[in-house]
């Protein structure tokens, strides 16, 4: 099934990631542009793929996934 979720990158890789519900938060001191959040539209088994490597510590190549099995992506606007 194909669904929308949200994230965090940052410079060492795939931080977040989970099913898009508006709940997304940066803390201030990621306001410098440090930490990126981004939408995207995956398969959830390739979902739950990605979540295994950043709970592996492997996030890097969870970016990776990302990019290869992301439908659609984007960066996101959060909230003041």
């Amino acid at each position: 099934m194909i669904q929308a979720f949200e994230g965090i990158i940052d410079a060492s890789g795939l931080c977040t990631l989970h099913q898009d519900g508006g709940s997304l938060r940066l803390h201030s001191a990621d306001a410098k542009g440090e930490r990126i959040p981004f939408w995207a539209v995956l398969d959830h088994r390739c979902a739950a793929d990605i979540v295994r490597e950043i709970f592996s510590g492997n996030r890097v190549r969870a970016l990776r996934l990302l990019e290869e099995s992301a439908l659609s992506l984007g960066s996101k606007v959060l909230p003041d």
